[in-house]
């Protein structure tokens, strides 16, 4: 992905497989190596507990697996 586009997926909602906002991207996650995206940082919606979730939070973000990504549009749609 190119850092522009990267850059226009800030602040979109992040949904799960069921299309329920699972919280909006704030960030994300570069393997300093390849320069590939690796993980996406989501600010989690009040309400969800991310002990919950399958994915590790730092920092207070939620640390999506870009191949948890099914579809890029007016939002991030999740797999699962």
């Amino acid at each position: 992905m190119p850092t522009t586009f990267g850059r226009e997926l800030l602040g979109r909602d992040v949904l799960d497989a069921s299309s329920d906002k699972l919280g909006t991207m704030a960030d994300f996650s570069v393997d300093m190596d390849t320069g590939s995206i690796v993980a996406l940082l989501v600010v989690i919606d009040h309400g969800i507990d991310p002990k919950f979730l399958p994915w590790p939070t730092a920092d207070g973000l939620l640390s999506v697996p870009v191949s948890e990504v099914a579809n890029i549009g007016s939002a991030i749609q999740l797999s699962r």
